[in-house]
């Protein structure tokens, strides 16, 4: 019986203890937390690594475990301190914001009842030690501010981050409960490894239950902590308050004390400059440099105090947007951007400072910074001359003429010299001081206004990025036709308009010199209409008689004609605008007026331009032979479009005043609705892939771009559609600024159009020209090639220009610089409002480090430097090859320059193109010339013995490009090579020969070997020609026959003069030889030829013969017999 129950009693335990499992492994932390410590987890881990029965992966899964488990209870320890210390804090922390709180009735009682300090006790030494002090201590304050701004920041923040901390744990305190239950029924895993993924499960349970504690605790003192930490924001405010009014009485103090002292030494040296009067030019002399430098004294003191109030006022400025930087980011991440907060940021970034604003300031403090520099070097070799004043006493004596003076006269001289240059090193002295005073405020002023424009540039990129997606402005529904009748009765009601009229009035007769002004530019402009428009029909008629005679000039006249004849309704607009502002007083109607005016006076000119340019018979279809149907499309398009423009652009510019906020977003909204969808239709227009301006270009061709017409086409017509969205949904800010930059995006791309027209145009009378050159070069050589040393035909000649080359190769180089304008200007308008944009500059690559001021600084290489690198090299690479056509278009008619010449300039300017490029690149890469010359030097080091005969021909090429013994076009001979060269590239030089080959010879031998340049310096080359005549022949005669001969040859110069020689006896004949000279190497052969021709006809007419080489045999002795034998006996 007993052991039935014990057995029963064994199998029930056994079950509860299945049951609880994961009871008793939830309750195992305090089990582990008594027996397993940091470094007996360690030693479980040393002991894994030592088994050698375990597999790595289990190893180091076991491993892996451990030492996560040891980084828990690490962690657990810094957040059981982190618990003590919240809990002290809470006990204290009342005391604390009491304490800061009575610290703030002190510090505001001591600035109410603030007392000016009397700094005129003081010598003026101990105040600018004093002053430094307290720059010190104040910016020690400001830092203090900005981290204390910064913690007040996070403890604002942090509830939010505690309770989605908090979420977090609770979440993976839910995943840590599952995975020990499936832990406690799984028997698959290794003991070892199931021991460490159990201890890492406990450590972690455990350290989620600490930092939920830890977070709890943190959550209620986070409130009191903000309390205390905003107190002492408060009080380091009031003392900071307080520093800035001692440094400002101190800075005012000194200033004043200064101006006295320059002003009581003004007077006594005015006194003393009179009193010199009539004395001897010494002392009239120190008098006046005296004068001077007090003049300096008293000018540095004002500009000081100029440069101070710009200091106070760039230092307010820049607190001023720091604060609402700081603002800003706390009011959109606790509450999002609201329609109220957006038109709040809206106003901030348009007050924001610009930096073109301030570019004239810059440039002032750079120019003094460098002036007062000067000033100091001078002042000190003016004090390093009044160091001694004996000596500077007798330099100045003894440079003078005093023989007529007794000796008192010498005597008071020289005691009343002494006392002006003592007092000279004394203002000397003071003047130094003053200027590096002065050096000082300057640097102060610059590194603030740096430090300003810095922040203006951050908090612009912040809104920018955020504020195109906050509407600004109701959804137009139901009620929006009756706000649009309201404003359209504003904007017609007859008493506004009067009232403009008046104000108009008021303004020309309070300026009464403008308007007799204003009257004569416009008199003066009709008189200069009606002669321009004659000039411009004339010029156009003559074109249109003789389209090849118009020149660029005459094009770039016609244009400006056009111009001159559009700007008649501008001009109004702006002498409107300009009266009405004339009238400061003017109501704020037609203050509105004039910026309407003013905005579109631009449209209208260029879209009164562009009607003169477009109509049928005008200057696009005549200067630039543009299609019909191409300008009659554009015609139809702008005859009414200018004028709906004009108004549309005209009342949205009107109504943008924050004063007329409900008429804009009600008048204006409907007037930019209508100019976008205007601006839609005439683009569908005009881009349209069927009946577009593109339509014959999309016929004729099936490249990539005529293939995505279609995509080119919604691109054309769905900006403005989307600008219409955004205003009707209510982000009518967002609209008009979208409204800005499409506009300027279509300024840019029809400057861009004209560009292209303008240089096809130039490219077509270029080519013209560089065919009439081909022409002539033609007949200046008779059409005919060169002929060679043998008689065959060489290469074409060089001087003629590629005229197909060279158009292919500026279509592509014009094509590549429009584009690449286009995309940088699309870049420069859009990238500070869309976040896809300037994203790549917050991707970083690379760190590169740089050492500035003994501190190493390191700066990111941004995916933007890798993307210009890249945009950079393509330029390069194509600005590279077709560089000789624009050297042969810019050169064409107007300089006369050799084809050897020509390529080595375009070698030399490539080469140095590339050097630019790779510099830039690598500069722009963070590889600066200080950290790659060590490398280079290596590599060329290396390369120079691995490669060493490569390296010598490409430093021969760069010396044969300088020196310049051959070029192209020039015939040479090189060892048993003869031809023209044709090409000098870095390594290796072409030659043709006579029989077309090209043969390609390092450039290395053109150095080191013997050459021959026929054509280096002069063309002219002597022939030899040596004649033989039979023995009893006149030598005489045959003189004269030889020379008459020469003399009747057309192609042998007579300077130098031909010349024949008897030179010798020969075997069979008396040698004559004939030497002449020809014009150029082509003349050699066939002058050879024809001179052949004419002596043997000149000495077979005269019966002189040419010999047979022949040979007479003496024969001394013969065997006998032999003469019998051969039957030649006599």
């Amino acid at each position: 019986m007993f052991m039935s129950l014990s057995k029963f009693f064994g199998f029930l335990f056994y079950l509860l203890g299945v049951c609880h499992a994961p009871l008793a492994l939830a309750a195992a932390p305090a089990a582990a937390e008594k027996t397993l410590s940091v470094d007996d987890i360690r030693q479980k881990a040393q002991a894994i690594k030592d088994r050698r029965n375990l597999g790595d992966d289990i190893k180091n899964r076991i491993v892996a475990a451990y030492e996560e488990s040891i980084d828990n209870l690490n962690e657990i320890e810094r957040l059981e301190q982190q618990t003590k210390q919240l809990k002290t804090a809470l006990n204290t922390l009342p005391v604390e914001i009491k304490q800061a709180a009575r610290q703030i009735g002190e510090s505001e009682n001591q600035l109410k009842n603030r007392k000016p300090e009397k700094f005129s006790l003081f010598p003026a030494d101990e105040l600018e030690q004093r002053l430094l002090m307290e720059k010190t201590r104040l910016n020690d304050i400001d830092a203090e501010i900005s981290r204390t701004e910064t913690l007040v920041s996070e403890l604002t923040n942090r509830p939010g981050a505690i309770r989605n901390r908090i979420s977090e744990i609770k979440s993976k305190q839910t995943l840590v409960q599952q995975e020990q239950q499936r832990m406690a029924t799984r028997n698959d895993e290794p003991l070892a490894e199931k021991e460490a993924r159990q201890l890492l499960l406990e450590t972690r349970a455990r350290l989620f239950n600490v930092s939920l504690k830890a977070l709890e605790l943190e959550n209620i003192a986070s409130p009191q902590q903000l309390a205390l930490q905003k107190n002492r924001l408060h009080v380091l405010g009031v003392r900071h308050e307080q520093g800035r009014l001692l440094l400002d009485d101190l800075e005012n103090h000194l200033i004043e004390r200064r101006q006295a002292e320059i002003e009581k030494a003004q007077t006594e040296l005015a006194q003393a400059e009179k009193d010199a009067e009539g004395k001897h030019p010494l002392i009239q002399q120190a008098t006046k440099e005296n004068m001077a430098h007090s003049r300096l004294l008293q000018d540095i003191g004002k500009r000081m105090e100029t440069f101070k109030a710009h200091n106070a006022e760039i230092e307010r400025r820049s607190k001023q947007i720091e604060s609402d930087f700081q603002r800003a980011e706390q009011r959109i991440s606790l509450a999002g951007l609201s329609p109220v907060l957006g038109n709040l940021l809206r106003e901030q970034r348009r007050n924001l400072p610009r930096r073109a604003d301030f570019d004239a300031l810059v440039d002032e403090i750079q120019n003094e910074i460098a002036l007062t520099s000067l000033a100091l070097f001078e002042l000190d070799e003016a004090r390093a001359a009044l160091f001694d004043i004996n000596h500077a006493l007798m330099q100045r004596i003894q440079a003078a003429d005093l023989a007529s003076l007794d000796d008192t006269a010498k005597l008071r001289l020289r005691t009343e010299l002494r006392m002006l240059l003592s007092d000279q090193k004394e203002l000397v002295i003071r003047l130094s001081a003053i200027d590096s005073d002065y050096a000082r405020m300057l640097g102060d002023v610059d590194f603030n206004l740096q430090q300003m424009l810095t922040s203006a540039d951050k908090f612009a990129a912040y809104l920018d990025e955020r504020l195109l997606w906050v509407p600004s402005a109701p959804v137009v529904d139901a009620d929006f036709g009756k706000q649009l009748a309201r404003s359209l009765w504003w904007f017609s009601y007859p008493a506004n308009w009067l009232k403009t009229v008046t104000d108009l009035g008021r303004g020309a007769l309070d300026h009464p010199i403008w308007l007799p002004l204003l009257l004569a530019l416009v008199i003066a402009y009709w008189r200069l209409r009606l002669s321009v428009k004659t000039a411009l029909t004339d010029a156009l008629e003559k074109n249109r008689q003789s389209p090849h005679a118009t020149g660029f000039a005459d094009l770039l006249m016609i244009l400006t004609g056009n111009v001159m004849l559009s700007l008649r309704l501008p001009l109004m607009m702006i002498a409107l605008a300009w009266l009405l502002d004339l009238n400061r007083a003017a109501h704020v109607f037609t203050h509105a007026v004039a910026d309407g005016l003013w905005a579109a006076s631009l449209p209208a000119a260029v879209l009164q331009l562009a009607h003169r340019l477009f109509k049928p018979g005008g200057a696009v279809y005549i200067l630039f032979n543009w299609q019909a149907f191409a300008v009659r499309l554009v015609y139809r398009r702008l005859r009414w479009l200018r004028h709906l423009v004009i108004v549309c652009v005209f009342i949205v510019t009107m109504t943008a005043s924050d004063l007329f906020s409900e008429h804009s977003h009600s008048l204006g909204r409907v007037a930019l609705i209508t100019l976008m969808a205007s601006l839609s239709w005439v683009l569908h227009g005009f881009a349209h892939p069927i009946h577009g301006l593109a339509r014959t270009f999309y016929a004729h061709s099936n490249g990539w771009f005529t293939r995505l017409r279609h995509v080119w086409y919604l691109m054309a017509v769905l900006p403005p559609l989307v600008v219409i969205g955004f205003a009707v949904a209510g982000y009518y800010q967002s609209a008009l600024e979208l409204h800005d930059k499409l506009m300027q995006s279509i300024w840019l791309l029809i400057a861009t159009i004209a560009l292209h027209a303008l240089a096809l145009r130039w490219l077509a009378i270029s080519r013209r020209r560089l065919v009439l050159q081909n022409v002539r070069q033609k007949r200046r050589h008779g059409e005919t090639a060169v002929t060679s040393l043998d008689g065959s035909v060489p290469p074409v000649d060089d001087n003629l220009h590629d005229i197909g080359k060279i158009s292919q190769q500026t279509s592509k180089l014009l094509a590549t610089t429009l584009v690449v304008m286009l995309i940088i200007g699309v870049w420069m308008i859009w990238h500070d409002i869309l976040p896809a944009f300037s994203v790549f500059d917050r991707i970083a690559l690379w760190h590169v480090g740089e050492l500035v001021d003994g501190k190493m600084v390191e700066h990111p290489v941004t995916l933007t430097s890798l993307l210009l690198c890249l945009v950079g090299a393509a330029l390069t690479t194509i600005l590279v090859r077709n560089f000789p056509a624009l050297v042969d278009l810019l050169l064409a008619g107007k300089f006369a320059i050799a084809a050897g010449s020509r390529y080595a300039l375009i070698q030399l300017v490539r080469y140095l193109l590339i050097v630019i490029a790779f510099l830039m690149i690598t500069n722009e890469l963070g590889g600066s010339w200080e950290k790659v010359q060590w490398l280079v030097a290596a590599l060329s080091v290396g390369l120079g013995f691995g490669l060493q005969e490569i390296f010598a021909n490409m430093v021969s090429g760069i010396i044969l490009l300088f020196e310049r013994p051959i070029r192209v076009g020039d015939t040479v001979t090189i060892g048993d090579v003869t031809g023209r060269v044709s090409r000098i590239q870095m390594r290796a030089t072409h030659i043709v020969d006579w029989d077309s080959k090209e043969l390609i010879v390092p450039n290395k031998q053109f150095i080191t070997d013997r050459l021959v340049n026929w054509t280096l310096t002069d063309t002219i080359t002597r022939l030899t020609l040596p004649v033989g005549v039979a023995y009893g022949s006149n030598p005489e005669q045959v003189e004269r026959v030889l020379k008459d001969v020469v003399r009747s040859c057309d192609k042998v110069l007579t300077d130098p003069e031909p010349v024949v020689h008897f030179v010798s006896l020969g075997e069979s004949s008396l040698d004559f030889t004939v030497y002449v000279y020809v014009r150029e190497l082509g003349d050699r052969l066939p002058t050879t030829t024809e001179l052949y021709k004419r002596i043997c006809e000149g000495l077979k007419r005269e019966g002189i013969e040419i010999p047979y080489p022949q040979r007479d045999v003496h024969i001394r002795s013969i065997a006998d017999g032999i003469m019998h034998k051969q039957g030649w006996a006599t």
